[in-house]
């Protein structure tokens, strides 16, 4: 489902991005413009969000685009870093590395490498960090990333959207349970590219489809949480 187009248009993206930072956007900001009378805001990136998208398409682009899978040789190291730098997990053998899911391995890297800081929960299960994310939101703290219904929220480059991988997991689950989490990387004629990490063995993109309003479309889609990043 991946496409040179898709790298080329990021690439393009990501220089954007590079150059926002440059001059010194570093906080979310809302300016206005007036374009034949007419006032928009124009909503600028955190240097965080361009960490993450970047990092995530730098990860996706090792695995060529979802073309190399889990148990080429080439992907062990990639592995070995998910595991000990994103989860913590560090006297797995290789072997375990491989047989067990890594997609929240791969988050937390990601996240990590990015700078999230002590801000994010790092951790081998989506929902250490999901249901963490609901906490903040539900008591309005200060940590960046909350949890909301997707049905609440328009949909950002840089949020992640999880689903559940087990019946009976709902926005007030607590404890631990199977799901899963991908990084919105880019917003574009209706749908959110995000990437996700063992994804058919991989690392690749997921359409995720929009309402018109921009929010995640829940008659074609079955996700439950969209993680706020507003680090």
């Amino acid at each position: 489902m991946a496409t040179e187009s898709f790298i080329y248009e990021n690439r393009y993206w990501i220089g954007g991005g590079i150059a926002l930072a440059i001059i010194g956007v570093t906080t979310y900001i809302n300016r206005k413009k007036v374009i034949k009378g007419v006032k928009i805001s124009v909503k600028a990136m955190t240097d965080f969000v361009n960490n993450l998208t970047n990092t995530a398409l730098s990860e996706y682009n090792f695995w060529q685009n979802g073309s190399i899978k889990e148990g080429d040789p080439r992907t062990m190291e990639r592995l070995r870093m998910y595991w000990r730098e994103g989860a913590g997990v560090k006297n797995w053998t290789d072997t375990q590395m491989k047989s067990e899911a890594w997609s929240a391995a791969f988050i937390s890297y990601i996240m990590k490498k990015s700078g999230a800081g002590r801000d994010w929960k790092y951790s081998p299960s989506h929902s250490t960090y999901i249901v963490d994310s609901i906490k903040n939101r539900k008591e309005n703290n200060a940590n960046p990333f909350k949890g909301y219904k997707p049905e609440e929220v328009k949909l950002e480059v840089g949020d992640l959207v999880g689903k559940a991988r087990q019946g009976g997991v709902t926005y007030d689950t607590k404890g631990a349970y199977k799901s899963h989490t991908d990084v919105v990387v880019k917003i574009k004629d209706g749908y959110a590219d995000t990437i996700g990490g063992n994804v058919g063995d991989t690392v690749k993109v997921t359409k995720v489809p929009l309402t018109p309003d921009g929010k995640v479309d829940l008659k074609r889609s079955d996700y439950f949480v969209v993680i706020k990043n507003k680090k």
